[in-house]
């Protein structure tokens, strides 16, 4: 205690007397009597204004709480220390009193100096208690500071106590720890238990500081770190313990690794990475920034990035772009740069700044990050070219050509002058392709193209749509020029090319349209084009035409009937009729040629050979192909002729169908779902088709197992191999009506028609004529040796329920 100021003490007495001689006794020998009361209850009241260093208690007391009561509440309230001044002394009494922990206990009548000893050794014993607490109170503070925990473990008892930063460890440990070794070691990771032990046991056996990690289970969010540093102490009857300190040392971790990490990226970016000063000074770079640009970290410390660099960045002063970043909210840059290399190469640069800032937001470095985009800028080139270019021939693609069009149209509007446009497509190309395969057909593509820029003026455009389309833009130029260019380009593509070890000639298709006359923009102008190209096809090929109106006509009808197509099957506009087919010699109907029939909502009957080809082109005859072989499979199934034999049907089939990887498996579902009997079945393919069957032999010999016959329709009018008429399993020829039209006034015609009869006898076919309209003609035939006919002398083509009525009134047709 202070031993300049008094000691004050707190007198409860409750026999005023005794507590006024008491009182006086002690001021005797320097004390100071701060208050004197009777009861529990006012010294209580009043303890925390006189704040006695000291409380001498009378135990009996008048009013409800006694001197062992009072003393209670003074030692858990304030913490005084309290000596019992009492004439009893019983040993409920005493025990009552030793509860409440008090710092002396006197029994009446006491001597004076007895209690002056007892008072300084009380308040001595409190002043050691109080260094005591402020040590723990430090200890803790200290604890908290550096969020540590403190534990021990007592191996002989294995019970481990520990306080401090326990809860924070441990998730739900309560606080201060006390539990056994069993309850703690299950609370570490279970990879790092046999560890901990370990470290212990060492601990114990040698003596010294130990130091270890380890982990926790998942409590508390997640797994902890832990960093322990332990000592055993040796304590009496040889009883050990082992003390340690606890740190969660888990963000420490993860800081430690984020800069490693960090360190890794740094040194292995495939980026130039600079750390520069608040000054612009080069601090550190990494292994890129030398890769990069040729500068080692040792000639690139110290030096401004820019100077070094010779950095352009759009005209920017450097000191004032980089004043303006530090300034600026975001701190934050990037974009392309213009850069120098130490061998003074110049490269683009893709650069990105960074400002870092320090706890006082003050600028302390700058982060420079760049790689070097030359190479993407030549594959943007290189894209751009592919972008615009056809890959195939190097010429402008349709993109380009589009662009090129709109700007020599614009041209053209503001000095009132014409553009030519002509649309180029080769003629036969595909058969080249199919027939030599798509190799061949892509070096012809790049030959034509190279003779095709070759042969234009240096302002004039020529371009590849795809395929085998072409399209060559003449700027200022008259329709004179074009069809003298026209005429050009026509010879130029004809002449031979040497493909494959072989010769190969190809023709072209040009189409003209002229600028404002045929269209006033680009897309009207390439439609005239294109109508004016497929007239050239169809004139005979290997020529050019201008457009005109009546094109634009021929080629909207086009549209309508390929359009009307699609929808006629669904809208029921479609029909099938039959023309019996007799023979000659006795007149009897053994079959029926299925025969489509077009009424469209506009434009009334349509013939076949109006819409046929355009099927054929646009893709809808392989529904309608469909279409019919169901249709009249499903009419003449159970119809009988003269002898009731199954009446046999011919059906047309296109060569785009006999090319279908299906044809053969639709064919036969179509005869399952229908009952048509297989033999029956007569399959009718052009002459021009033998070109893609000769290729394709597997396919009428599925036809032959399947027991279905197979004619060769509008024979003669086409190009047959007798190799191929004599190879492939042909069992009919239809003749031409063309050859049966003039019969018998001319004789030629007479002469082939019996070569034509007598080939196919040698070749052992039957052979059928159709387009016979008079008895003269089924008479000729007859003496030719022709088995059978079909036209309009024996009966037109008729619908189904007039051809049912027909073969029961007149089975046989003379």
């Amino acid at each position: 205690m202070n031993s300049q100021t008094p000691i004050n003490l707190m007198l409860v007495e409750d026999e005023r007397i005794v507590a006024f001689d008491l009182k006086n006794q002690l001021q005797s020998f320097g004390y100071r009597v701060g208050a004197m009361v009777g009861s529990g209850e006012q010294a209580l009241a009043c303890i925390a204004k006189v704040a006695p260093d000291l409380v001498l208690m009378d135990i009996h007391l008048e009013g409800a709480m006694d001197g062992v009561m009072a003393a209670t509440e003074i030692q858990q309230r304030h913490q005084i220390p309290v000596i019992y001044l009492t004439a009893f002394a019983e040993d409920d009494t005493l025990q009552r009193a030793l509860a409440s922990r008090p710092f002396g206990y006197l029994v009446k009548p006491w001597d004076v100096r007895e209690l002056h000893a007892s008072i300084q050794m009380a308040l001595a014993r409190r002043e050691i208690e109080l260094a005591v607490e402020n040590s723990e109170l430090r200890l803790k503070l200290a604890l908290d500071a550096a969020s540590l925990a403190v534990f021990e473990w007592l191996p002989q008892s294995n019970r481990l106590h520990g306080d401090g930063h326990l809860s924070a460890l441990f998730g739900d440990t309560r606080m201060p720890l006390d539990e056994s070794w069993e309850a703690f070691i299950a609370r570490v990771h279970d990879d790092d238990r046999a560890r901990v032990t370990e470290a212990l046991g060492q601990a114990r056996c040698c003596g010294e500081t130990v130091h270890i990690e380890f982990r926790t289970l998942r409590t508390n969010g997640g797994p902890h770190v832990l960093e322990a540093n332990v000592r055993a102490y040796s304590g009496p009857c040889s009883e050990g313990r082992v003390v340690g300190i606890l740190q969660d040392v888990t963000q420490r971790r993860q800081s430690e690794d984020s800069l490693r990490r960090s360190s890794v990226v740094f040194h292995t970016a495939a980026e130039a990475i600079v750390i520069a000063s608040a000054e612009r000074q080069v601090v550190a770079v990494n292994a890129a920034f030398t890769r990069i640009t040729g500068y080692s970290e040792a000639e690139a410390l110290g030096f401004d990035t820019d100077l070094l660099l010779g950095v352009q960045r759009g005209g920017h002063d450097s000191a004032a772009f980089f004043a303006t970043l530090a300034a600026g909210p975001d701190s934050y840059w990037q974009g392309e740069v213009l850069c120098q290399r130490r061998s003074g190469e110049r490269f683009p640069a893709w650069q990105s700044l960074s400002v870092v800032r320090d706890p006082l937001n003050q600028v302390s470095n700058f982060v420079i990050a760049f790689s070097d985009v030359s190479e993407i800028h030549v594959v943007e080139e290189r894209l751009n070219h592919l972008a615009h270019h056809d890959p195939l021939t190097g010429l402008p693609n349709r993109l380009l050509f589009d662009d090129r069009l709109g700007q020599a149209i614009e041209l053209a509007r503001r000095q009132k002058h014409s553009c030519l446009l002509l649309f180029l497509d080769l003629d036969s190309f595909k058969v080249v392709n199919d027939t030599l395969g798509h190799s061949v057909g892509d070096e012809l593509l790049r030959v034509i193209a190279g003779r095709l820029r070759d042969t234009l003026r240096g302002t004039d455009t020529v371009a590849r749509l795809g395929g085998d389309e072409f399209v060559i833009l003449a700027s200022g130029a008259s329709e004179k020029y074009a069809a003298e260019l026209a005429r050009k380009i026509l010879n130029t593509v004809r002449l031979p090319v040497s493909l494959s070890c072989q010769k190969i000639t190809v023709s072209a298709s040009i189409g003209i349209a002229v600028y404002p006359a045929n269209g006033n923009n680009q897309h009207l102008l390439m439609r005239a084009a294109d109508i004016a190209m497929y007239s050239a096809k169809s004139a005979g090929r290997n020529r050019y035409c201008f457009y005109s109106q009546e094109m634009a006509a021929h080629t909207n009808e086009r549209l309508l009937l390929e359009q009307g197509l699609r929808y006629a099957i669904e809208e029921k506009q479609l029909s099938v009729l039959y023309q019996p087919q007799v023979k000659l010699a006795s007149g009897q109907i053994f079959g029926v040629e299925a025969l489509l029939r077009w009424q469209h909502p506009e434009l009334g009957m349509v013939p076949p050979d109006r819409f046929i080809p355009i099927a054929e082109e646009s893709g809808v005859i392989d529904s309608l192909g469909r279409w019919v072989l169901e249709r009249a499979c499903r009419d003449i199934a159970g119809l009988r002729n003269a002898t009731g034999e199954q009446l046999r049907l011919a059906v047309n089939v296109s060569a785009r169908e006999f090319r279908r990887e299906d044809f053969i498996h639709t064919l036969s579902e179509t005869l399952a779902q229908t009952g048509f009997p297989a033999e029956a079945l007569e399959i009718e393919i052009t002459e021009s088709t033998l070109q893609v069957i000769e290729r394709s032999i597997e396919i009428l010999g599925a036809l032959k197992r399947l027991g279905i016959a197979v004619s060769i329709d509008d024979f003669g009018t086409g190009y047959s191999s007798l190799s191929i008429l004599r190879d492939l399993p042909i069992d009919r020829i239809k003749i031409d009506r063309s050859f049966i039209t003039h019969l018998p006034e001319k004789k030629d015609g007479v002469a082939i028609v019996k070569a034509m009869v007598a080939l196919a006898g040698s070749l052992h076919m039957a052979i059928i004529a159709e387009g016979i309209e008079s008895p003269e003609q089924a008479a000729i035939l007859r003496q030719l040796g022709c088995d059978g006919g079909q036209g309009y002398l024996f009966s037109r083509p008729v619908a189904h329920p007039a051809l049912t009525l027909l073969l029961a009134d007149a089975p046989d047709l003379h």
